[in-house]
């Protein structure tokens, strides 16, 4: 059963696109504030980034002043390839592999998609869903949801996008995948909020 006092998909103000006021400390004290019981905090984090061990040492601080459980994570591009755009040792934490740019061919999303499961450093498959241009048929969906079952990823139910699509995740529980829940928040008051997803939240939870 999916549980709305968890949000394992939060960011900070690592990023130049998140709420200035998103720090590691406010977003976990704003977590607690709000009754949640475990909070993953996943920033964006591709080759370049230079801050992972500051953030990685506040994240630590915060957890140990905490109430609550706080995992330190990454959220990171899934390439044109299938590779991931992070530092390889990041693969040790709590690591999102996500979707950020439109690939146009089914193929190549396909086949990007399917490295990224294999991969053994993923832990969640972040806000899937099919580009605009293409559409998966059943079947499409059946095999990926078998790989992602046979090789122990979750998949999110992300509140900012609304995914992945109902008729995606019917066919995910006859898999046997398992999901969790993401807010995908860049700003305090997006934390834990999950009003948008609890269409998906209640087909998940029904046996």
């Amino acid at each position: 059963m999916l549980d709305i006092r968890q949000d394992f998909h939060v960011h900070s103000n690592y990023n130049d696109h998140s709420a200035a006021n998103l720090t590691i400390s406010n977003v976990v004290n704003h977590a607690q504030k709000i009754g949640l019981d475990s909070l993953a905090i996943t920033e964006h984090v591709n080759m370049e980034s230079s801050w992972i061990e500051e953030y990685l040492n506040e994240i630590e601080l915060a957890s140990q002043k905490a109430d609550i459980k706080v995992i330190p994570g990454f959220e990171a591009k899934i390439l044109r390839d299938g590779s991931i755009n992070c530092p390889k040792e990041c693969g040790q934490y709590f690591l999102i592999a996500s979707f950020h740019t439109l690939y146009k061919e089914k193929s190549v999303w396909v086949n990007a998609l399917e490295n990224a499961i294999r991969n053994p450093q993923v832990n969640v498959i972040g806000h899937l869903g099919p580009e605009p241009t293409f559409s998966l048929e059943r079947n499409e969906i059946m095999e990926l949801g078998r790989l992602i079952s046979t090789n122990n990823k979750l998949v999110e139910l992300n509140a900012k996008y609304h995914r992945p699509p109902k008729d995606w995740l019917i066919i995910f529980k006859e898999c046997g995948v398992q999901f969790h829940l993401g807010s995908d928040a860049h700003s305090l008051d997006d934390i834990g909020r999950f009003e948008t997803i609890m269409d998906l939240i209640a087909l998940v939870n029904t046996s």
